[in-house]
């Protein structure tokens, strides 16, 4: 199992302990592109030329648990795309 592969399946152990960081580092490792607007909100938003779909992720400060069904959102996002498939 690579590193991308347990770090993946620990998310999808326990999918309500998802710091942002976390997420945003496995979502640009599969090639999405984060933006935020340049007036300093909380909410970053995703997005990959393969889907359809963005995939919004919204944090507060420095514990930032995300909530699960933006972890949800995400995990759907990357099944999707075959991320941390067997290669």
């Amino acid at each position: 199992m690579t590193r991308k592969q347990k770090r993946l399946a620990k998310i999808r152990a326990n999918p309500r302990q998802v710091r942002f960081k976390n997420l945003a580092s496995i979502l640009r490792d599969a090639g999405f592109e984060m933006r935020q607007s340049k007036r300093g909100t909380s909410h970053y938003v995703f997005h990959h030329d393969a889907l359809d779909m963005v995939v919004v992720l919204v944090t507060h400060g420095k514990n930032d648990i995300l909530p699960d069904y933006q972890v949800r959102r995400a995990l759907t996002a990357l099944d999707v795309l075959g991320y941390g498939e067997e290669e």
